[in-house]
């Protein structure tokens, strides 16, 4: 059976998104990984949002790009079953969502302590430290995403399409996990916000404490940016996903489509926004074409 029009489009899309987001977060990976002097707190928490952008639009993908083409091509059995709860119902693609949502919380309360209290950063934000924040949001992903293992059940045969039986309490958890993290999103840049531009009480005056206020607000930028649009992009799709879980329309499918835009901007958000990253990624990028 041929997809029809709707999958088709919607096909082609979530292929150009894909495509997007490998280009952009595999060059942010890259360039923490391999660059002297991006090795920063910051920047490892950076780290770990490309990573799990990266994931996410991997394997978000199997549904909207190979579903439609390859439904009658999966096996029977447990391994059909799985592979569907694997790939199929993006559940995967959910976990890394909860690990993105994390690590979004832990860069808008580190600008927070670099802002607001500077004396304090180093020791709360070491890069230890940060490392072991990085293994927490995965763990903490794990923990929120792992029910959905046990819930998706195939509804069709036919269609394979994979449905969430998610409980009420499971669902009033979710909302509550949801609300929490936006508050949080929220709370902390509107925080540095005031500080940075509203409550200057002491104007820097040497080059140094002007440079490096400039400094503070351009990183600071560039953070509020991939939280704005992050929450942005996310409440029609978070909503959709829990209120309405017994069929694929149009609708539900557009709003993870921009949530899975938002995955793919965020590389070039860092890039907009930082100098040193587009001097990076215009190094990279010159290297790459003068060896080939």
């Amino acid at each position: 059976m041929m997809p029809s029009t709707q999958e088709a489009i919607f096909a082609v899309l979530f292929s150009a998104v894909l495509v997007f987001n490998i280009a952009g977060n595999s060059l942010v990976i890259y360039i923490i990984r391999n660059e002297p002097g991006m090795k920063t707190p910051t920047n490892y928490l950076l780290l770990n949002l490309a990573v799990a952008d990266l994931l996410f639009g991997v394997f978000l993908a199997p549904d909207y790009i190979l579903l439609p083409f390859f439904r009658h091509f999966l096996p029977d059995g447990v391994l059909g079953e799985w592979l569907r709860k694997l790939l199929l119902a993006s559940n995967i693609a959910w976990l890394a969502c909860r690990a993105s949502t994390f690590t979004m919380i832990c860069l808008t309360v580190e600008r927070y302590f670099a802002v607001c209290r500077p004396h304090t950063f180093r020791q709360r934000f070491s890069p230890k430290i940060v490392k072991v924040l990085v293994v927490v949001s995965w763990i903490y992903a794990l923990l929120i995403a792992s029910p959905l293992f046990v819930y998706t059940k195939l509804s069709s045969r036919e269609y394979l399409f994979c449905l969430f039986d998610i409980t009420a309490l499971y669902s009033m958890f979710l909302w509550f996990e949801i609300t929490c993290s936006l508050a949080l999103m929220i709370f902390f840049p509107v925080k540095i916000y005031v500080s940075l531009w509203c409550k200057q009480t002491v104007e820097p005056t040497g080059e140094r404490e002007i440079f490096e206020r400039k400094k503070k607000k351009k990183v600071t930028l560039c953070v509020l940016a991939v939280v704005v649009t992050f929450v942005v992009c996310w409440i029609p799709a978070t909503a959709s996903y829990i209120i309405s879980n017994t069929r694929i329309e149009a609708f539900e499918i557009a709003t993870t489509l921009v949530a899975s835009f938002n995955a793919a901007l965020d590389p070039y958000l860092f890039s907009f926004q930082s100098s040193r990253f587009k001097v990076l990624v215009k190094k990279v990028l010159c290297c790459r074409k003068g060896s080939s």
